[in-house]
């Protein structure tokens, strides 16, 4: 059986899925970049050697779609409190200037009153005045473990591993920001202090790009916010805030290959190579998930690939997703595209789960974060996803109907929304640690035990998927 697998049905085939060593070298090849995509000036690295392992894979017509998007940096930031110095780090995309080019709060900074709202409801705002002055809010996430489970139909945890505790742990992907800062801002509001309240000991929050936010902001733990607090408290009433740096534009690159199939129906394999960090489990891990796929199925002759793969890696996944949305209007959208592309598969984050200890630390324990399952195709294949959970033993995953869920969500949560909006059958695994847009996202935290699992429970998908008629994969 050494060159032999199992299938979720039980029969044997070859076994050409790379070992997990394989997949954990490519993931730690990556993470070696650091900051990689539209983040590093005209960065190439991620896409030169994700070229490279196409190539080397013997995938045809590889290529590099590019699109423009923009970088954001930081030169300068400061924070004090009555004149006592504030640790901090900036706001990823705060102080949007409404394009490119640099952002100051001037040599001297920002010296303002701070005006202390809570968790920045619209009553806080309405029994505060917030004109010219620092905003200070608590940042709350809104999306904890329990409301995604609730939403599943299927869940897999035959160890009973699942504890009440955990399941309010919050994903850092939705939080209150986006209605905060839009009520600070319409306010009058000069600038603002987003305490990490429901956050580990650390201020290196790097979320995903929101657009408008006009004002400069920094981010502080939960401790600096309560040492701010106590501060003004004790008469310490105005603020300095500081921060100094450049939106400039930068070039995207979406990396593709073809694997040519028996027709031009075309299933699509997914994933993001960029990282404002090391990005280990975001997104190397998925990057290195597509590549373990690819290599894998350009070992099968083509008379036995019934439908073309494609295998596409994104740029832009916290700068505005630009690249996405060209992906779709060329190769899915326009009538003119080449192939059809009949399903996607996306594949992001392959981690440890992640807790907030009682002192504020971030624990993490050596078992898979509590994952997900977003789809929204046939019956069948629903059947073939929890056969395939079960047979490769991807614990503590839940199946999540995308149909239902997205409406409620106002998006599908992953790297697949865009195709998933185009009306591309989708299945798109993804877990939501605490740790995800953290700098503490490094190579140590992507749980290895599940690369090859993942990737042989989701060859057997697209197995499935290769040999569904076209028109019967969606729901």
């Amino acid at each position: 059986m050494k060159n032999q697998r199992l299938t979720a049905e039980g029969r044997v085939r070859e076994a050409t899925m790379p070992d997990g060593e394989t997949i954990f070298s490519w993931i730690k090849d990556l993470t070696e970049f650091g900051r990689r995509g539209t983040h590093a000036a005209d960065d190439r690295r991620s896409v030169d050697y994700l070229l490279g392992a196409f190539k080397g894979f013997g995938l045809s017509d590889v290529q590099v779609q590019e699109s423009e998007s923009f970088s954001w940096r930081v030169t300068r930031s400061h924070l004090a409190v009555g004149g006592t110095p504030i640790p901090h780090a900036p706001v990823a995309f705060s102080f949007d200037i409404g394009g490119n080019g640099a952002f100051s709060t001037g040599p001297d900074g920002l010296s303002a009153p701070l005006a202390d709202v809570g968790d920045g409801t619209e009553d806080d705002f309405a029994r505060t005045d917030v004109d010219g002055k620092i905003v200070l809010f608590d940042l709350r996430f809104t999306l904890p473990r329990r409301l995604l489970l609730a939403g599943g139909e299927f869940a897999y945890d035959p160890q009973g591993s699942v504890e009440d505790a955990d399941l309010d742990t919050a994903n850092p992907y939705l939080s209150n920001y986006e209605d905060v800062l839009e009520r600070a801002i319409e306010a009058g509001a000069a600038g603002f202090v987003g305490v990490l309240a429901d956050y580990f000991d650390s201020h290196d929050l790097y979320p995903e790009h929101t657009p408008g936010i006009t004002i400069p902001g920094l981010w502080v733990t939960r401790a600096a916010g309560a040492r701010i607090r106590a501060l003004a408290a004790s008469g310490a009433t105005g603020a300095t805030l500081r921060l100094d740096g450049e939106r400039a534009p930068a070039t995207a690159r979406t990396v593709i290959g073809y694997l040519p199939g028996r027709t031009t129906d075309t299933i699509m394999v997914q994933s993001h190579h960029d990282s404002p960090w090391d990005g280990g489990v975001e997104d190397a891990s998925g990057t290195a998930e597509v590549l373990a796929l690819a290599r894998h199925y350009s070992r099968i002759p083509q008379e036995r690939r019934p439908k073309t793969l494609m295998f596409v890696l994104m740029d832009s996944h916290w700068t505005g997703y630009q690249a996405h949305q060209k992906f779709v209007d060329t190769f899915i959208t326009d009538p003119a595209a080449s192939h059809r592309i009949v399903a996607n598969v996306t594949l992001e984050h392959i981690g440890k789960q992640g807790e907030i200890g009682p002192g504020g630390e971030l624990r993490i324990f050596d078992r898979p974060e509590y994952r997900a399952v977003f789809e929204n195709v046939s019956e069948p294949l629903k059947a073939v996803i929890e056969t395939a959970i079960t047979t490769h033993d991807l614990q503590r995953t839940v199946r999540l109907p995308a149909d239902t869920l997205v409406p409620l969500l106002g998006e599908l949560p992953t790297d697949a929304d865009f195709v998933y909006e185009a009306g591309v059958p989708t299945i798109s695994f993804i877990s939501g640690p605490v740790y995800l847009y953290d700098k503490a996202d490094t190579l140590d935290k992507v749980y290895k035990a599940d690369l090859v699992p993942v990737a042989e429970a989701f060859a057997d998908i697209i197995d499935h998927l290769s040999t569904t008629p076209s028109d019967e994969i969606r729901a």
